[in-house]
């Protein structure tokens, strides 16, 4: 028996709700295939932060702001955990703080939602971090902190309950030859398909995806155990690393001082590609991240050297009640090396969306929309 929808979304990672989401609201029938129980890739693998400070100016942050403002009605709708909590980057070196008071005080920064605060003033946003040596920090109230593992869980169950979308669950999509998506047990019609591989380049269209110069990226992060009720992060924290991975930093002379630096007294946080940040979600645990490991194929393996390094430098950013940690693990995404997301059309009434690099959770719900519109 052939099934029928309007369409059809292979992939239920944050791009494949975002476009189950954005399809059903405008109407159409929807089904959604995942091949797994929940999905498992970077969508439950990362931080859970809505942060438009990642995105580079222009069209990429104007998407990440949209994407912010869809999370919190979203969030509200659906009833997962959310914290408003805003982000704090620390400095604790003058070059670090010569690039966050650069970017505050120019256009961009005022875009971006920035101020600078001198030492006590980031004390008063965050009164746990590290007071030993602080110069203060740039604040940015753009920003928002959900679960990932409850989002992936709860989701799905919301698009089925509020707009019927068929959701088909441990059902992996064989093939696509538009407008036919075969399972391995199931065939259906659709008229419309949209692809949401994530990392897996190689199931669907993948001599397509060969040609993207798409790479894969691995994050290694952890989490504690749950904090005392009492102790409360509260923003989204980051450390001065952060200054040399976004590129609203990049060309500041307080970020290239920076990079000098850490190039010639620790080369080893370049070599892993790590950038401190943390994150406190609902069950008072401590997320903690990140790695940055660059390939072409996908073979991965942890190093307990990058595990040291994260801990190392959140021990000079916080004070933790508990350090114990809970859960490690990594996650992969696929990253073009300088488009913000590909979409690619292999044939008529078939996208495939892809390569949002480590702004899947920011801008997802909003890039769905712009996909749509355009179709």
């Amino acid at each position: 028996m052939i099934r029928k929808a309007d369409v059809a979304v292979i992939g239920a990672g944050i791009v494949g709700i975002a476009h189950a989401w954005q399809a059903a609201r405008r109407g159409w029938s929807v089904v959604l295939f995942e091949r797994d129980a929940t999905a498992q890739g970077a969508s439950m693998r990362n931080f859970g932060m809505i942060l438009p400070l990642g995105a580079a100016p222009g069209k990429a942050h104007e998407r990440a702001l949209r994407g912010l403002s869809i999370w919190k009605q979203l969030a509200a709708a659906t009833g997962v955990w959310h914290s408003d909590s805003g982000a704090l980057m620390v400095a604790y070196h003058e070059d670090e703080m010569s690039a966050m008071c650069e970017l505050a005080a120019s256009n961009t920064g005022r875009d971006y939602d920035c101020t600078w605060l001198g030492r006590d003033g980031a004390i008063d946003k965050c009164c746990v971090v590290n007071v030993d040596g602080l110069l203060g920090g740039l604040w940015t109230s753009s920003a928002m902190l959900v679960d990932p593992r409850e989002v992936l869980a709860r989701f799905p169950a919301w698009l089925s309950e509020r707009y019927d979308v068929n959701l088909r669950f441990g059902e992996a999509v064989k093939s696509v030859y538009a407008p036919v998506v075969e399972t391995v047990t199931e065939t259906w019609r659709a008229e419309r398909v949209i692809i949401c591989p994530g990392a897996d380049l190689d199931t669907l269209f993948p001599d397509l995806l060969a040609k993207c110069s798409l790479v894969y990226c691995k994050l290694q992060m952890m989490r504690t155990i749950a904090q005392p009720t009492a102790w409360r992060l509260g923003p989204a924290l980051l450390g001065g690393l952060s200054l040399r991975h976004y590129s609203v930093f990049a060309g500041l002379s307080g970020t290239n001082a920076m990079a000098r630096r850490i190039a010639e007294v620790n080369p080893e946080l370049d070599r892993w590609g790590i950038h401190i940040m943390a994150a406190q979600n609902g069950r008072n645990e401590l997320v903690i991240g990140d790695s940055h490991e660059y390939s072409s194929v996908p073979k991965w393996r942890d190093h307990r050297v990058i595990d040291n390094l994260l801990m190392q430098q959140l021990r000079g950013m916080l004070r933790l009640p508990s350090l114990a940690i809970d859960h490690r693990w990594h996650g992969v995404y696929a990253k073009h090396p300088s488009r913000d997301a590909i979409v690619l059309s292999p044939e008529s009434g078939v996208k495939v969306v892809t390569g949002l690099g480590g702004l899947g959770m920011t801008v997802s719900f909003a890039l769905a929309d712009e996909v749509w519109d355009s179709w």
